[in-house]
């Protein structure tokens, strides 16, 4: 009896490093010291989705996000922040979604529908969280800023409910 590789599979460990780069392409517009930060989250998440090790990928998407807040503070336009931030979270998640998949069928089962299915989920909850973020941006600009805050508000929410559910 063979034992059954636990790790992730390696589109998952494919596709989460795919995104996690675009988030600090994005970073890259804000200058060299974003991008180191951003550099650092993904190693981070690179040894985590490697291993397996959902607390590595959890750290490097923490870093990766902080770094595109200081994007996002240091000038980045607000488009391209929430594009990176949500690059972020969507690495994050097919990260968590490839380590679950590990852990649960083993590296060479056939999860590769199962994973693109669950990132094209993920992209459509976090282009619609943009969007709303973006629109609540627009509108603390121009209107009553507690409006935004509770849009605001209700985008986190909503987010935090469909990616842990």
């Amino acid at each position: 009896m063979t034992d059954i590789d636990r790790t992730p599979p390696d589109f998952g460990r494919v596709l989460t490093m795919g995104v996690a780069l675009v988030a600090v392409f994005v970073a890259a517009y804000a200058g060299p010291s974003t991008v180191l930060l951003a550099l650092a989250g993904v190693l981070s998440i690179s040894i985590g989705i490697l291993r397996g090790r959902r607390v590595a990928v959890t750290l490097g998407a923490g870093v990766l996000f902080v770094a595109l807040l200081f994007a996002g503070v240091s000038g980045l336009s607000i488009p391209l922040t929430l594009f990176g931030i949500g690059a972020t979270v969507l690495a994050w998640d097919v990260g968590e979604n490839a380590i679950g998949l590990g852990e649960q069928l083993g590296r060479n089962a056939p999860t590769k529908r199962a994973q693109l299915v669950h990132a094209g989920g993920s992209v459509a909850v976090v282009a619609l969280v943009g969007m709303l973020g973006y629109v609540v941006y627009l509108m603390a600009m121009t209107t009553n800023s507690l409006t935004a805050l509770v849009l605001l508000l209700i985008g986190a929410l909503v987010l935090t409910s469909v990616l842990r559910g």
